[in-house]
């Protein structure tokens, strides 16, 4: 612990102290103190005395509970630590560890009692930050992902560094924020031979990220003191790899996957113009566990401006629910939005909402996909090809081969925009998140409705069914792989609410045979409910379950009418264009309100409002 004075913008930067005065903040440097960690060093564990409220300066840390892998939360730069015991006169009940090399102001209870008199915001900002993270804990799994403050750029395989990537990434995030690029070159030139661990520079590096919304540290291509200081000081880091170079791990990947999770790690793949599809992206993931890979073609701005949306937790994703033939809703509602100037940085989907999902991942349009819903559903009729009922009611080599037609040989892994499809796993009772391997296969699993189409198996041995069992809007898995506002589209329920059938009239197994040989018995069957229509109902009952909206996420659940229903599959044109239409009106009247929600997806909301 040190009593050094603590520069007073990295105090300003902690929000409980924000908005106090330089003269007040003068004084709370010279009386405070402040603690340094390096990585996978603990600042707090559980069952220690709570003697003490800590701010983290810079840094993140992670935070662990009971015998968990996962940690239940990180905290960043400007958040408190250890406030739960602190303020409850317990013992710590979390484990908290530095993610990187980290800096904290640390408060005695004594001190602290004095702060709260001479400023009663502190103990308000803190005690918000708390039912926050609290309220996170309770929900683990909608945990979203935390936008990174440090980036390190690290070259992947036999990859030399881009200059082009360097200058196109600068400018991409000057323009949304404040930027700082550090190289070797000024380390030198500020403090000479100074080893990188130096106590002075990393002061002065540590100070840069209150200065700056991003740091961003270029690595050398040894592995150098230089980078390996550049990997411990990383909230994130991306593995940079040229298309054509040998992807073989280096030695600072390798040191940088025994310092950090996967889920610091990006792996960005350049291309010197974007093609249809990317190709061999396999070879390079097949070593690397990253959270996210990201193909950048460098010919112009496009995908290096979306890679800076998900460093700065501002990618917009779309994600589509489960629902059978009115699965082309999702269309008419992408269509709106990007009509309206709306761009989507991934795209996830269940179910049909995986299918649509897919298509436009693929680079498909709206149009193309929906044609193709006339070609599986209308033109090959593949949910009307009935097989004897041992593996499941309906013939799947008919929707396998139309699945192959729709979606040829594409990789989910090879797609230029993040994808990706939710199927149940019934080997272990967990959704399966598919972001790798050949997209027909991921859309087969998501739809194969239990019952109606046999389960797809892996390799691996799963065993799965239609993602609506578990998880048909699928949230939170977007939440998991980015943070940033969502648009979500869930499909609610059409057709009647009741049934007017008289149980006594469904004939047995004699009465069935008879009817179906004898065309004037069969007219007289009872209208009830297909096997198929009543497979679906059912798997869809629980598709009205609360979603974990964040602040900036958009729900549409469009009203459709009652003539379209989960397998209307020959309306699939006419349920496409009321969803567009529908959506388009209720944006139009959104913008005009000058919707806040709405300007997170559409920044220039005013160009939609004066259509």
């Amino acid at each position: 612990m040190t009593r050094s004075k603590i520069p007073t913008n990295l105090l300003s930067s902690v929000s409980a102290l924000a908005a106090w005065p330089p003269e007040e903040l003068e004084a709370l440097a010279a009386e405070s103190q402040e603690r340094e960690l390096q990585r996978g060093e603990i600042l707090i564990s559980v069952g220690e005395p709570s003697d003490a409220l800590y701010f983290v300066l810079s840094g993140r840390f992670s935070v662990h509970v009971g015998g968990a892998a996962e940690p239940i939360a990180e905290i960043g730069q400007g958040q408190p630590i250890g406030e739960i015991g602190f303020f409850a006169g317990v013992p710590r009940t979390a484990t908290v560890t530095a993610l990187r090399d980290s800096r904290v102001l640390s408060i005695t209870r004594e001190r602290f009692q004095q702060l709260k008199s001479f400023s009663p915001a502190i103990r308000d900002a803190t005690i918000v930050s708390l039912a926050r993270r609290l309220s996170r804990s309770t929900n683990p799994g909608s945990a979203p992902a935390v936008p990174a403050r440090t980036m390190t750029i690290l070259c992947a395989g036999s990859s030399s560094l881009s200059f082009r990537f360097l200058d196109v990434l600068r400018e991409a995030i000057g323009r949304v924020s404040r930027a700082v690029f550090v190289t070797q070159a000024d380390i030198v030139e500020r403090f000479a031979e100074s080893p990188p661990r130096d106590r002075a520079i990393s002061g002065w590096l540590n100070a840069l990220e209150a200065d700056y919304d991003f740091v961003v540290y270029v690595a050398e291509q040894t592995l150098t003191d230089w980078t390996k200081k550049c990997i411990r000081q990383a909230d994130a880091i991306l593995l940079v790899a040229a298309s054509g170079a040998s992807s073989e791990l280096n030695p600072c990947e390798r040191f940088a996957f025994s310092v950090h999770p996967a889920s610091v790690l990006r792996l960005v793949i350049l291309h010197g113009t974007r093609t249809e599809i990317a190709t061999g992206t396999g070879s390079w993931l097949a070593q690397r566990d990253v959270l996210m890979h990201h193909h950048v073609a460098l010919q112009d701005r496009i995908d290096v401006e979306r890679l800076v949306r998900f460093l700065s937790g501002r990618a917009v994703g779309f994600v589509a629910g489960g629902g059978g033939a009115l699965g082309s809703a999702h269309l008419g509602a992408y269509k709106a939005f990007r009509e309206a100037g709306v761009e989507f940085d991934i795209l996830g989907g269940t179910s049909s909402g995986a299918a649509m999902m897919a298509g436009l991942a693929c680079g498909f349009t709206p149009e193309r996909i929906d044609d193709g819903t006339h070609n599986v559903f209308v033109k090959e009729r593949v949910f009307r090809r009935p097989t004897l009922p041992r593996y499941g009611l309906i013939d799947h080599k008919a929707f396998d081969r139309a699945l192959r037609t729709e979606y040829g040989d594409f990789l989910i892994e090879d797609l230029w925009r993040p994808f990706f499809a939710v199927s149940s796993n019934l080997a272990n009772q967990q959704p399966k998140i598919h972001r790798q391997g050949p997209v027909w296969q991921a859309v087969r699993a998501s739809s194969s409705a239990p019952g109606v189409l046999p389960p797809f198996f892996t390799v691996e041995g799963e065993m799965l069914v239609d993602g609506a069992l578990m998880d048909n809007v699928p949230l939170e898995p977007m939440k998991a792989l980015k943070a940033g506002p969502n648009v979500i589209v869930s499909l609610g329920a059409t057709g009647p609410t009741s049934f007017a059938v008289d149980y006594d009239s469904i004939p047995g197994a004699r009465e069935m045979v008879t009817a179906m040989l004898n065309p004037f018995s069969h007219r007289r069957l009872p209208q009830i409910p297909t096997i198929l229509q009543v497979i679906m109902l059912s798997m869809f009952a629980h598709w009205r379950r609360d979603l974990e909206l964040g602040e900036a996420d958009i729900l549409i659940a469009p009203e459709l009418p009652a003539e379209f229903g989960l397998t209307s599959w020959e309306q699939h044109k006419d349920i496409f264009a009321y969803s567009y239409q529908r959506v388009a009106s209720w944006i139009e009247a959104r913008a005009a309100q000058g919707d806040s929600v709405l300007r997170t997806v559409l920044p220039d909301i005013q160009a939609v409002s004066c259509r």
